[in-house]
């Protein structure tokens, strides 16, 4: 046992409980009083308690980190009841029955991305498939066989770097031409998450619960990954958008920022914060010292998009004519260039307290496969 205690799921479900609550009372202050409750509980599952399994502790640790500034927005910065509305939803959910709100706010609550309410960010989402039902899920399971095939593609490339052994040499210890294979830490989470999301959809709608529309893909087409900024706001997923830019919001009316280049600026380094604190505590609870560089990694990509506007901003100042597909190339080579160098700084401690020692493979063909690349390059595979 790492931590003071072992992670416990009563006190997980209570804070899933509690969250829940606290979107269904009516009350401002039984709202405050139940974040206060979370806020507490949270604190105890990422500082005092720990299990022996780190790719669980840092999900537990980011999750518990995203329901909790989740619900400061919800709970604290918004009159959610009066604020949230459903898409077509008329009349006041606060005066409705009991079991009616807890409805409402289960709907909320499973929503991370807001589809299907007011407030989902549709500039920001891959447009929902319209289909049939038989043909969504037909559509899904080859979604799936298409993150699997991300995951292992991802694992591949991690396998093909020593760095990401624990008593491996450092990431820039490898030759120019390996480093971008730390982009397969990122194949492998989208493979994963998106994954999980798929089967989720498939079950959902193969049981009626929902209709194709409720389940836009939840990652963007890598073609849009020309910078840095479309990465993260059209390519990531969009999980967090809604409380980092309510936060973003909340800051900058309460220190009077007038709209306009500052405020978004300033915005934006709020919501990549919020990111890096979120993941933070996910490092924290894996490594349980403050060595993590999860901040300094997120808050970084912040920078690299306020220097790729400002570049931008000189090119179309200069007036000259750049070709589509050139600027394209460009930004492509740009965005792995940068995540060759950045990645490495976010999953440096991650490797050095073991995380991913034991790998990840479900089967025998990558390790094979990354050996037998490994063999014709010379390269030392993990």
């Amino acid at each position: 046992m790492r931590g003071v205690a072992d992670t416990d799921g009563r006190v997980i479900l209570a804070v899933l409980g509690l969250s829940v609550a606290g979107l269904t009372v009516t009350s401002a202050i039984a709202r405050r009083g139940i974040f206060v409750s979370i806020l507490s509980l949270s604190v105890y599952l990422v500082f005092f308690t720990a299990s022996d399994s780190l790719p669980n502790d840092y999900f537990v640790g980011c999750a518990t980190m995203i329901n909790l500034f989740r619900m400061s927005d919800l709970l604290l910065l918004t009159d959610t009841q009066k604020d949230l509305h459903r898409k077509g939803e008329i009349k006041d959910i606060t005066n409705e029955p009991f079991f009616t709100r807890l409805k409402w706010a289960l709907s909320l609550y499973t929503s991370l991305r807001g589809v299907s309410w007011d407030h989902e960010p549709t500039s920001h989402l891959p447009t929902p498939i319209k289909t049939t039902r038989t043909k969504f899920i037909i559509r899904q399971a080859f979604t799936l066989i298409r993150c699997y095939l991300t995951f292992n593609f991802g694992n591949l490339l991690v396998l093909l770097n020593s760095s990401f052994s624990e008593n491996g040499p450092p990431f820039t210890a490898q030759k120019w031409w390996l480093r971008p294979t730390v982009l397969g830490q990122t194949l492998q989470v989208q493979g994963f998450l998106d994954g999980m999301y798929t089967m989720c959809s498939i079950i959902g709608v193969g049981l009626g619960l929902s209709g194709p529309t409720d389940w836009p893909p939840l990652f963007g087409s890598w073609m849009g990954a020309w910078t840095v900024r479309n990465y993260w706001g059209r390519v990531w997923h969009q999980v967090l958008r809604k409380f980092v830019t309510g936060h973003g919001t909340a800051f900058s009316n309460a220190l009077r920022i007038p709209k306009g280049r500052f405020r978004s600026y300033f915005s934006l380094y709020v919501a990549f914060t919020i990111s890096g604190l979120i993941h933070y505590f996910g490092d924290y609870m894996i490594i349980q010292d403050w060595s993590g560089t999860s901040l300094v990694y997120f808050v970084s990509q912040a920078v690299a998009i306020t220097c790729e506007d400002a570049m931008a901003g000189l090119v179309r100042r200069s007036e000259v004519k750049v070709p589509t597909a050139f600027s394209r190339l460009v930004g492509y080579l740009w965005v792995v260039a940068w995540f060759s160098f950045a990645i490495p700084i976010w999953m440096t401690p991650h490797v050095k307290a073991g995380i991913t020692s034991d790998g990840v493979s479900d089967n025998n063909v990558v390790p094979a496969l990354a050996r037998e690349i490994a063999a014709r390059l010379r390269l030392e595979v993990r």
